[in-house]
């Protein structure tokens, strides 16, 4: 079994590695209040522990050493337990792209797109006329606790690009992804629907069973 001390599988405070508000909402959310006490978002801390957020070049060729990378660099930074996650969406008939680069699209003049409107808009132009919309959205989430030990499981929430974008919720890609088993996007479907089915849900609940010692880790 993954040796972690018992007595860290509940977290007092644990530092969200991102300044990204809707995914600090997302995971109060997903987290499991019986072990985690507190959540930190760091531009709200005043003071402490973390005085500069640290600026993390996402160089990894994968979500699980992104992640890793993010949850490694805030936990020295800030000396507090930290998590951190990656993910990107992966479209079978674009050759599984945007995948790990699904935040760092470059249009054809190689000009990066900052907005999530201009990468939903990019990856449906890139799909017009293509009849395969599969799409799979994955994420690997990250947790650091400085000097010790980190894990990272990964997450994959399977389904379909839709034709335009539909729905407010959600953020990034979501109103353009369209779950199995449903006909609306999670930029339609309730939090709490989305929050019980997404890749960062799934993800997270590998994560906290594997420290809670619910599944054997690899290798035993």
């Amino acid at each position: 079994m993954l040796n972690i001390p018992q007595e860290n599988l509940i977290f007092d405070r644990l530092l969200f590695a991102s300044g990204n508000r809707n995914k600090y909402g997302e995971f109060l959310e997903l987290l499991p209040h019986r072990a985690v006490k507190e959540l930190l978002f760091a531009p709200e801390m005043s003071g402490g522990a973390l005085t500069k957020i640290p600026e993390v070049e996402e160089t990894g060729s994968t979500y699980v050493m992104n992640a890793l990378l993010k949850a490694f660099a805030w936990s020295e930074a800030s000396g507090l337990p930290s998590i951190a996650d990656d993910s990107g969406l992966e479209v079978e008939a674009l050759n599984w792209r945007p995948g790990v680069r699904s935040a760092r699209v470059l249009n054809e003049d190689g000009k990066l797109l900052t907005s999530d409107a201009e990468r939903s808009r990019w990856l449906l132009a890139h799909m017009e006329n293509k009849a395969n919309r599969r799409a799979c959205f994955v994420a690997a989430v990250a947790v650091s606790i400085p000097g010790k030990w980190a894990l990272a499981c990964e997450g994959v929430c399977e389904g379909r690009l839709a034709v335009r974008e539909s729905g407010a919720n959600g953020f990034g890609y979501d109103p353009i992804f369209i779950p199995d088993g449903y006909d609306i996007s999670f930029g339609e479907l309730p939090s709490c629907v989305k929050n019980s089915i997404s890749h960062r849900a799934k993800a997270v609940t590998a994560l906290f069973n594997i420290l809670d010692g619910a599944i054997p880790s690899i290798g035993e």
